[in-house]
């Protein structure tokens, strides 16, 4: 197994720790200290960082050529995003919901046959990297936005039923989830927006099928925005929004990764 592949594997193993952790602290009802959780989240995105250096240094270029970077780059984006936003929110639980999310897609991406990387002879340019890193880090702000709209909804439905009120206690305040949806996906929107543009500034432009999913992508978070502006949506409603609209870029992913 080569380093930069060893690298992904432990960090892989560190996100479904963290996991397992917080699930065993929250089903014995006990104060859930999140400082082990949060560490070991940490570790995780540590070999990301280091898996991502060691394979581009090996390319010479953004580490997005093949499905299974493009996988391990968006797990990356998604838990860096968590670093970035979620002390500012309070939601430190929300790193342990985010662990499964990255969990899946390293391993998909673990999944596929290990293949070395080979340096590009030419650089693809400024524009090109730019259009595909700012486009995959918004896809990581659109999966947080959607496990912080799956914890939402896991939470307004134990407090509607009254069930599980020990475990309630100790998961994010249901309104700090709610801004943190909105926000995210303002976030994703504003980034892949940037990245649009990014793809309008490229010598060649990317083939017509994978610019329309990027705009059906664009489409559908600035619909949310724009109803949320102009009508209102209450949280539930946008947590809904949130986890479905974050189909579009899963398929999305999946046909470059079917490929």
């Amino acid at each position: 197994m080569s380093p930069d592949r060893a690298a992904l594997f432990t960090a892989t193993g560190f996100f479904l720790a963290g996991f397992g952790y917080t699930v065993r602290s929250l089903s014995k009802g006990k104060p859930t200290a999140t400082w082990p959780a949060f560490l070991l989240l940490l570790a995780g995105f540590s070999c990301q960082c280091a898996f991502l250096l060691w394979r581009g240094r090996d390319l010479g270029r953004c580490p997005i050529t093949t499905p299974f970077e493009l996988l391990s780059f968006v797990s990356w984006a998604m838990v860096l995003l968590y670093f970035l936003t979620g002390t500012a929110y309070r939601l430190s639980l929300l790193g342990a919901f985010t662990a499964p999310l990255a969990f899946v897609l390293q391993g998909t991406a673990l999944l596929k046959p290990e293949s070395a990387a080979v340096p590009s002879r030419s650089r693809p340019g400024f524009w090109p990297e730019m259009h595909a890193t700012l486009s995959l880090i918004a896809y990581g702000a659109f999966a947080l936005a959607c496990v912080a709209g799956i914890l939402y909804l896991i939470q307004d439905r134990l407090l509607k039923r009254h069930r599980g009120m020990q475990v309630v206690r100790h998961l994010p305040p249901v309104h700090h989830l709610s801004q943190a949806v909105h926000r995210l996906i303002l976030t994703g929107t504003i980034i892949l927006s940037s990245g649009i543009l990014a793809a309008y500034q490229m010598p060649n432009r990317p083939p017509v099928g994978k610019l329309t999913f990027v705009w059906a992508i664009w489409g559908i978070y600035a619909a949310i925005l724009a109803y949320d502006h102009w009508r209102g949506m209450s949280p539930r409603k946008a947590a809904w929004a949130a986890s479905l609209g974050f189909l579009l870029p899963i398929i999305s992913l999946w046909v470059v990764v079917r490929r």
